[in-house]
């Protein structure tokens, strides 16, 4: 998993449980004191186990964690990497972009790196999207956090429902976002 994403895991978990929190969990995984390079990769488990970690600091589930990490991660994401979104894109267009700007930021950031899930976007209405995700990960709440999170960027109210998840043991995950 590249370094952007623990980055960003970082900024999530220090807001919600603070830089001693967060300095606990680098302890906790015999990493005290470690920065994550966003250019360089980490292991896919070791987000996991970072994830864990913090949803045990927040006394939340994970699926909540990775929910709110994902809602958190929009802004940010944006901010650094803001010059590859078309500034026409209305809620839905970004959605239906989110794999090629995932794509784009990582390729930016670790040339060669491994690819991000599969984020495959369609549209079923002028006013909504289906969104097919595919990860060993099992990490679709942050997917429905970055929709969430997109919805606030954009001042749009959006319902967002799991058609099918691979945590409820469909094969796939699959999302339906509406604009409201």
């Amino acid at each position: 998993m590249q370094g952007v994403n623990f980055d960003l895991m970082r900024h999530y978990a220090v807001t919600e449980i603070g830089e001693t929190g967060w300095a606990i969990i680098l302890k906790r995984l015999g990493h005290p004191g470690r920065e994550y390079v966003i250019g360089k990769t980490y292991p896919d488990a070791e987000f996991g186990m970072v994830a864990g970690l913090v949803a045990q600091a927040m006394s939340k589930p994970i699926p909540y964690v990775l929910e709110g990490f994902g809602e958190a991660m929009v802004p940010e994401m944006t901010r650094v990497y803001g010059f590859l979104v078309n500034e026409r894109w209305s809620y839905m267009d970004f959605l239906m972009n989110m794999q090629s700007l995932l794509e784009s930021a990582f390729q930016l950031d670790a040339p060669g790196a491994t690819a991000p899930p599969k984020i495959h976007a369609s549209r079923v209405g002028p006013e909504e999207v289906s969104i097919v995700y595919e990860s060993s990960l099992r990490a679709c709440g942050i997917v429905r956090g970055a929709c969430r999170g997109a919805a606030a960027l954009y001042g749009v109210e959006a319902v967002i429902s799991d058609e099918k998840c691979v945590l409820r043991g469909d094969p796939t995950c699959v999302i339906t976002v509406r604009r409201r």
